[in-house]
């Protein structure tokens, strides 16, 4: 899994998609998946599907739209 951190809120948003340099798509911490500007995050980071990890970094709904989204590209 990619997350990226907002740069103004310091949120985690997990990342879907990288249709181009200039945006990403990620699921936002209220779990709605959105087309968003690259510069507004800091860099990208990989971390383990592991809960242990993520629950410090990201909501429920995220998780949960995270799973949707995994189980519609399988």
């Amino acid at each position: 899994m990619e997350l990226v951190k907002n740069i103004a809120s310091g949120k985690y948003f997990i990342v879907v998609d990288e249709p181009d340099e200039q945006a990403i798509m990620v699921i936002t911490p209220e779990g709605k998946v959105k087309s968003l500007e690259r510069r507004l995050f800091g860099p990208q980071v990989s971390v383990e599907n592991s809960f242990s990890d993520l629950d410090r970094r990201l909501t429920q709904r995220q998780l949960d739209k995270y799973g949707e989204y995994e189980a519609y590209v399988d």
